[in-house]
């Protein structure tokens, strides 16, 4: 599901750069607005993980924004299967930017991150998100910030995999309506066929079938150009 970025606001963090907060998904932007504040962060970035499309998503973010466009920003596949199998946080106080792990990740290839925390976010022992908190500067985390932080995989682990359930319904909706829509194409185009030529319905259909066999396009646009084709002339203007 490609989820515009509907309003952003600036936030308290302060950077040399401009920060700013992603409240496409209110729920999820105002934990990471915590994670970013708890441990002094310049950015905070969920993904979505794919595994069976070998793919990761961006869905939410506060801090530095890792591109000008709109959501979602892909991850490529290389780079996101690493972390599929994951089940545990991940930290490195430097050169997180240049590490194989997360160099491609749209948040290092913009702001080249010295640290971050990578923390898995779980749904029956499999990775379904990925939690990214990184910081500018080298410097170690203090073990309550990334207590805090782990703390938070548990309810954006629960956003993350209602995020997917919402994506797959609204796929699903789509695809009922492409359905519907098709289905009255074919049956207009039938009942055109059978007024014009006096043939059953079955008559109609098969011939609508086998045009769309024998030029291998979908039976849909069989329909449409049936459609077109009796449509009346247009009048000169």
């Amino acid at each position: 599901m490609a989820t515009a970025i509907s309003v952003v606001t600036r936030t308290n963090q302060p950077s040399s750069q401009e920060s700013w907060l992603d409240e496409s998904n209110p729920a999820m932007a105002a934990l990471l607005g915590l994670a970013v504040d708890q441990a002094q962060a310049q950015g905070a970035y969920v993904y979505s993980l794919d595994p069976p499309a070998a793919a990761a998503r961006l869905v939410c973010w506060a801090g530095l924004p890792v591109s000008d466009a709109p959501l979602p920003a892909q991850v490529p596949q290389e780079a996101a299967s690493v972390h599929f199998e994951r089940s545990a946080p991940l930290v490195l106080h430097e050169n997180a930017w240049s590490d194989a792990r997360f160099a491609a990740f749209p948040e290092f290839t913009r702001h080249r991150f010295e640290g971050v925390a990578s923390i898995p976010l779980l749904e029956s022992g499999s990775a379904i998100g990925l939690l990214n908190v990184c910081r500018s500067r080298r410097a170690g985390l203090q073990a309550s910030a990334l207590s805090f932080l782990l703390s938070l995989s548990v309810p954006l682990s629960a956003l993350v995999a209602a995020e997917s359930a919402q994506a797959d319904l609204r796929r699903e909706i789509d695809s009922l309506n492409q359905r519907l829509a098709d289905r009255k194409l074919l049956e207009r185009a039938k009942g055109l066929i059978q007024a014009r030529f006096q043939w059953s319905e079955e008559q109609a259909y098969l011939h609508l079938r086998n045009v769309s066999r024998r030029r291998r396009t979908p039976l849909r646009d069989i329909a449409a150009e049936v459609i077109n084709s009796f449509a009346p002339p247009a009048r000169p203007v």
